[in-house]
């Protein structure tokens, strides 16, 4: 074909387009537009369903071996070194018969919170032993506390305490009744009895006179040595195992006793009498709520920096 052919033809299709409307116009080419990119766009398909395919047959393995891939395991906590002691702490529960049956139920509580303190906030768990396992108390763990079959660390054992230590030299029977030993350091190789009754102070000197009728020595811990409470120096079961295991590690009464006490024993305003007597001596009270604020601040203070 001639130059003069081509020329010709080319300008038949711009005259053509120039006799249309601006949107036929627009149409024609649009349509020129997309015959041009025909193969382009199936080339593009191909592509696409090629792509559908893989991943198809990867979401087909990933099925197949769902069952073989290991879940991811959560971070492992930092566990607290520990360090044994050679103390052992005995938890007497012969005391079935003077206590109700909720009694009962707040001891198997203290017992729980003793054993896991020491397996896992000690930094020098001791040796723990509960003797003289029985009666409503054995029958409260068999049936509703079943776990603590799977124990580890601890002694549970019908027998008293004599009868798995015979040696009475050994033994320590702590009790807030003693009014003349106190404790100033503890021995490792004694073994501290605490009493395993909740009776809210029915049973006076209960384990005192039991200690001094088998021939046991007693002592009672330096608290009012160290701090002032506002009530008698009575303390739960765990809260006197957590001051005995917490002083191997700290070696100090005071820090000890005022991490573990409660709040509420250093309340400078909780007891009715203390109403009575700040009539007769106010500067005494006053200064008695000062000491009780002083120490409730320096607990706020340990707490929050053993938190950190």
């Amino acid at each position: 074909m001639s130059a003069s052919t081509q020329n010709n033809d080319s300008d038949q299709t711009i005259t053509g387009l120039t006799t249309l409307s601006k949107n036929a116009q627009k149409r024609i080419l649009k349509q020129q537009k997309w015959e041009a990119t025909r193969a382009l766009r199936k080339e593009a398909r191909k592509e696409k369903e090629k792509e559908k395919k893989l991943r198809k047959r990867e979401q087909q393995k990933n099925a197949d071996n769902k069952d073989s891939v290991k879940p991811r395991e959560p971070p492992l906590k930092k566990q607290k070194i520990q360090t044994p002691s050679s103390m052992k702490v005995v938890i007497d529960l012969d005391f079935d018969d003077y206590m109700n049956d909720k009694e009962i139920v707040d001891l198997s509580a203290q017992l729980t919170r003793c054993y896991s303190y020491n397996n896992n906030k000690a930094v020098n768990p001791v040796g723990l032993f509960y003797t003289s396992f029985s009666g409503r108390l054995q029958e409260r763990f068999d049936t509703r506390l079943k776990e603590y079959h799977n124990w580890k660390n601890v002694i549970i054992d019908n027998k008293s305490y004599l009868e798995l230590f015979p040696n009475k030299q050994e033994l320590v029977y702590l009790t807030a009744d003693e009014e003349e030993v106190v404790l100033q350091e503890l021995d490792e190789s004694k073994i501290y009895i605490i009493g395993g009754i909740v009776d809210k102070n029915r049973h006076k000197r209960l384990c005192y006179h039991k200690a001094k009728l088998e021939g046991i020595a007693t002592a009672k811990l330096p608290i009012s040595q160290y701090i002032k409470l506002n009530s008698r120096h009575v303390l739960t079961i765990n809260h006197v195992f957590e001051i005995l295991v917490d002083w191997l590690e700290t070696k100090n009464w005071r820090e000890t006793l005022l991490k573990v006490i409660p709040p509420r024993k250093f309340n400078p305003d909780g007891k009715k009498q203390r109403r009575g007597a700040a009539k007769k001596n106010p500067q005494l009270n006053n200064d008695e709520k000062n000491m009780a604020k002083i120490e409730l601040n320096e607990k706020s203070e340990l707490l929050g920096a053993n938190q950190r």
